[in-house]
């Protein structure tokens, strides 16, 4: 039996800002993990003048700039892809030891702690390689392009009442997902494509992670 292939860098970062929105990021390699870590890290520690050889004083900036993030996403400066730079150096070295290990999670979740005392979480998201039948996760993008703003659905009943909505200019991919397909993986992400004609549709991709997951188009009447 084939040893399990080393891994050291995730599939996905989400940025969990509030409870139904926030952002998904995907990494194809190692090399496009480190490269988004290092795009943020690099001009972080020139700036700050800080010792890159050091564990601590990383950790501590990656850290710093991403609650400046949370704390108001809506600044100027923030954009798609430096979020996406923040993300994975905050990432990075919060699992250095595990990556070291070949055991960085494939899945990784940013969001803020629960209770009075504030502060942001970045765990390991398990919860997204056991694939309930309806989507976690709906990211607007591919992972080719990196990922984008996403929505969250903790339940099916969450993401069935949204899927069941009208659409809007803000939210239309709950809508789509939930009107092609009745099963889908914990991760789906669309991203809007013209057609020959000049029809608008949405190129869907389904994200497994490597586990068993079941796409199972709707039935229409």
């Amino acid at each position: 039996m084939a040893k399990p292939r080393a891994r050291k860098h995730p599939d996905l970062i989400l940025l969990q800002l509030f409870e139904h929105e926030g952002s998904g990021f995907t990494y194809l390699s190692p090399e496009d993990f480190d490269y988004a870590a290092d795009h943020f890290m690099l001009p972080a520690v020139k700036y700050a003048e800080a010792d890159v050889s050091d564990p601590e004083q990383r950790r501590e900036l990656a850290y710093d700039f991403l609650w400046r993030y949370f704390q108001k996403p809506n600044a100027k400066g923030y954009f798609r892809e430096n979020v996406r730079w923040i993300a994975a150096a905050a990432t990075r070295e919060k699992f250095a030891p595990e990556a070291a290990a070949g055991r960085m999670p494939r899945v990784v979740v940013i969001a803020r702690k629960s209770g009075e005392a504030g502060g942001i979480v970045i765990r390991d998201a398990q919860e997204y390689l056991d694939h309930p039948g309806w989507p976690l996760a709906l990211i607007i993008g591919k992972p080719q392009n990196g990922g984008g703003a996403a929505h969250f659905f903790a339940t099916r009943e969450a993401y069935e009442k949204a899927g069941a909505s009208k659409p809007t200019q803000e939210i239309w991919l709950p809508q789509i997902v939930y009107r092609l397909y009745a099963e889908t993986p914990s991760v789906v992400m669309g991203l809007p494509k013209p057609g020959k004609k000049g029809e608008m549709g949405v190129e869907c991709m389904a994200l497994a992670f490597g586990e068993r997951a079941s796409l199972v188009e709707r039935k229409i009447n």
